[in-house]
């Protein structure tokens, strides 16, 4: 179960994972999905860059590489945080883990105003693993944009809308760190390349959730 919860350290990668309670639906319409990138963009793109990201109807996935040091970290975290009591010499991975909770009662709260809803809306412990910045990064972006077509949403990257795929080949502007995928890719050729390729993704397993 370790294995799920890395601590969020300076300058290295993580895949990032949550879904609803239950495989409840996170998002019910575009509203929903947008909202949700707002927030992120909100509460995560400050302390942390995001290389890919996919949402799917009842769980999400980002990539994301941690830009703050403990130092910046300590600055953020000007209010008591119950997570700073626990691990106090950890602060990077204690900003992110209250950056990822804010996010997700933000959400919770809008959505479950406008459903009409109560209770939990996310699994109480968001999962995320350490990537290491080698070949494996690479396989776990092409494996994340993947994701509506694993699960027979669409037969074509392009055809989802909320993943970070289209952002990427696109020159509208974006919270993501497009410079930084194309080039680790080799530019934007050699990205659409890769993910027209099809990919076993057993060889990154243990980058990968197992109970999505």
């Amino acid at each position: 179960m370790d294995h799920y919860h890395a601590k969020f350290e300076y300058d290295k990668y993580y895949h990032v994972f949550n879904r609803g309670n239950n495989g409840e639906a996170l998002y019910r319409n575009d509203d929903n999905y947008l909202y949700f990138l707002r927030q992120r963009k909100k509460y995560i793109s400050p302390y942390a860059g995001t290389l890919a990201w996919c949402l799917m109807p009842n769980h999400f996935h980002f990539v994301i590489w941690i830009n703050c040091d403990d130092s910046t970290a300590a600055k953020s975290l000007t209010k008591p945080s119950r997570l700073s009591k626990v691990e106090p010499t950890n602060m990077v991975n204690n900003l992110l883990e209250e950056q990822f909770r804010k996010l997700f009662m933000s959400y919770a709260l809008a959505f479950n105003k406008q459903q009409k809803r109560k209770g939990s809306l996310f699994e109480k412990r968001f999962k995320r693993i350490e990537i290491g910045a080698d070949e494996y990064l690479t396989r776990v972006i092409h494996y994340v944009h993947n994701n509506p077509i694993h699960h027979g949403f669409v037969d074509d990257y392009t055809e989802w809308r909320f993943s970070s795929y289209n952002s990427t080949i696109s020159s509208a502007p974006t919270s993501l760190n497009r410079k930084a995928v194309l080039n680790w890719f080799g530019g934007i050729e050699a990205f659409k390349a890769f993910h027209k390729e099809s990919k076993n993704f057993k060889d990154i397993k243990e980058f990968l959730i197992d109970d999505e």
